[in-house]
């Protein structure tokens, strides 16, 4: 009886729940299992959380900023003793103070002094050079030893010169400077003014080069616990993570990092003021918070779980039993043509409409298919066979052109000459015929379009004696290829019928062709009666723009008719140059793309 008035109450929810709109529902699951929630426990976590752990992290932040600061000072502190040994030591102040007579007399006492002193070879945790400078012109620079002026533009004696101070560690990023690593990278030098003897007025300069690396390997080893800058002024000199690139310039400190720091110290050693910046690792307080505070985190828990796993599951029955239908019929149309509808929509929220909106597109994709994708395909087919039949129609038109010319010829050679020269006309005409006739490919290889473009040549010959000639030149690359039947032979008829016909000196014509690259170059040159230069522009013009329709309507049928088809094969990627002038001559030329092209038969005979 439980049982059924539990599942009772249930469909009463979700029916309930089917009625509400995305809005409420999700207002309703944040009232319930977020907002209540924080509520109860707001206030325990900031006073229990915030004030014991916190406090106790400030502590610990503290104790890093002191030890950072002990091994800091620490490690820098062997060289600044060191110096202060130097400093007093007279024997420095009276090889400095020294004129030296030459460069010999200057290197033998430079070594008796370094082999006396031993300061080339000591040896000391961080320290990597001594260098000693001098106002004193007769030193030779190099090695340990510096005079004032070679050293005066470099950054570090700069910086210290700015400072005022008589000692001081300089933190600085250089390369190629005098008496430094020659390699770009972060440097440390401990610079004091050696003038403890008052004896002379020669000023006179220590110099010590700390190892870099090794100072930053010393602080990274150590285990703070939390991530620690030091930093001079602005600048980072050192971090604990030991993430510091050495071979790049120091960074410095921005607003973003100030605030981010969660206890800040300073030090002052030998004149100089260094920050000690302690970041806090957030995570370690949260952890700490859960350890110390577990049993009321599993009440938390406990309460951000269970209510939101009752509510979700009325949602989910609400919206996933629906979508799940969306997603079946979808399937179904991903395996079959066409979408279908859904069946039995429920409720009257968004997912309802969703659903009655998806029914609606159904129906009218439906129609869509109907109005639009099976006429365009009928259209496309009227298309495809009207494109036929205009290019059967240009055929047709190409025949009796060549034809008609070719049997004229023969008759007016047959009328002058007699018959003594008839039968090779007529062998020839009849190869003519045969490549005419004899239509079953659109596309043919070049060397087949020259050789009936030399028989047709050859009776043009007969018909103007010796004012005529011809010369055809095909390149071996491209004698393979392909180019629309004809099309090429119709640009060499016109030379002939409309170049030579009317020039009654002697014509030459020429016919080339070879690459360029990937394309396929096509001249063809006569020395004809040519035209004026307005009416090759507008050839030119109509060659390049031609369409179907204008073959219905333009005296230039056989030109055109060659460059549609050209066209057509090279699927547009075709140019045409027509030059000619008066009594001169005419010039064309046709480029396309070099390739062999897919043979196409055709669908009828000639008639």
């Amino acid at each position: 009886m439980d049982i059924f008035r539990k599942n009772k109450l249930e469909e009463k929810l979700i029916r309930a729940l089917n009625n509400l709109n995305l809005n409420r529902k999700l207002l309703l699951l944040y009232l319930l299992c977020v907002l209540l929630p924080l509520l109860i426990t707001d206030g325990y976590i900031l006073t229990s959380i915030i004030s014991n752990e916190r406090s106790q992290f400030n502590e610990g932040m503290k104790t890093v900023a002191k030890n950072v600061s002990a091994d800091f000072i620490n490690s820098i502190k062997t060289a600044s003793d060191v110096s202060n040994n130097m400093y007093v030591d007279r024997s420095i102040y009276t090889f400095l103070d020294t004129p030296f007579n030459d460069n010999e007399d200057f290197y033998t006492r430079y070594y008796d002094w370094i082999k006396q002193n031993g300061y080339q070879s000591l040896y000391l945790p961080h320290l990597a050079r001594f260098i000693f400078v001098a106002d004193n012109n007769t030193i030779i620079p190099g090695g340990n030893i510096y005079t004032l002026k070679s050293v005066e533009d470099n950054n570090w004696y700069q910086e210290f010169i700015s400072s005022k101070y008589k000692a001081q560690f300089i933190f600085y990023f250089m390369g190629d400077e005098n008496g430094a690593i020659q390699t770009k990278t972060k440097q440390v030098k401990l610079v004091r003014w050696l003038d403890y003897y008052k004896d002379t007025e020669i000023k006179k300069m220590l110099v010590i080069n700390l190892d870099y690396p090794s100072l930053m390997s010393n602080l990274s080893s150590k285990n703070y616990g939390m991530l620690a800058y030091i930093c001079d002024g602005d600048k980072i000199i050192f971090s604990t993570d030991g993430q510091m690139n050495i071979y790049s310039p120091y960074s410095s400190i921005n607003e973003a990092d100030i605030r981010k720091a969660g206890y800040t110290s300073e030090i002052d050693y030998m004149g100089k003021t260094y920050t000690i910046m302690v970041f806090p690792d957030n995570s370690n307080v949260v952890a700490g918070a859960f350890r110390k505070n577990m049993p009321v985190m599993f009440l938390l828990l406990a309460m951000n779980i269970l209510m939101p796993l009752i509510l979700v599951r009325l949602i989910n029955k609400s919206f996933i039993n629906r979508i799940g239908k969306l997603n079946k019929v979808f399937e179904i149309g991903t395996d079959n043509v066409g979408l279908v509808t859904v069946n039995n929509v429920e409720g009257s929220d968004e997912i309802a409409h969703l659903m009655n909106g998806y029914n609606e597109l159904v129906l009218r994709n439906r129609q869509l298919i109907k109005t639009i994708y099976e006429d365009k395909l009928v259209y496309q087919e009227n298309e495809i066979e009207k494109q036929q039949a205009e290019l059967l129609a240009m055929r047709m038109q190409i025949n009796p052109h060549f034809m008609f010319n070719c049997l004229e010829n023969i008759r007016m050679h047959s009328v002058i000459k007699g018959e003594k020269e008839t039968a090779s006309m007529i062998e020839r005409l009849a190869a003519l015929e045969r490549d005419v006739v004899e239509w079953n490919q659109d596309v043919i290889p070049l060397y087949k379009e020259m050789t009936f473009i030399k028989n047709y040549l050859k009776l043009q010959q007969y018909r103007y004696g010796e004012r005529f000639s011809f010369s055809i030149n095909v390149s071996d690359e491209v004698s393979d290829a392909s180019i629309p039947k004809l099309t090429l032979a119709t640009f060499v008829e016109n030379a002939c019928v409309h170049g030579a016909e009317k020039k009654t000196r002697d014509v030459v014509i020429i016919i080339s062709a070879h690459a360029s690259g990937d394309r396929l170059v096509m001249e063809i040159e006569d020395t004809g009666a040519g035209m004026d230069s307005d009416s090759a522009e507008r050839l030119q013009k109509m060659m390049r723009e031609c369409t179907f329709a204008d073959l219905k309507k333009n005296r230039h049928i056989g030109i055109l008719n060659a460059c549609l088809r050209t066209k057509l094969i090279a699927g547009g990627d075709v140019d045409f140059l027509f030059e000619s002038e008066e009594q001169i001559g005419t010039y064309i030329k046709i480029t396309m793309p070099l390739k062999h092209y897919e043979l196409q038969q055709s669908e009828g005979g000639e008639e």
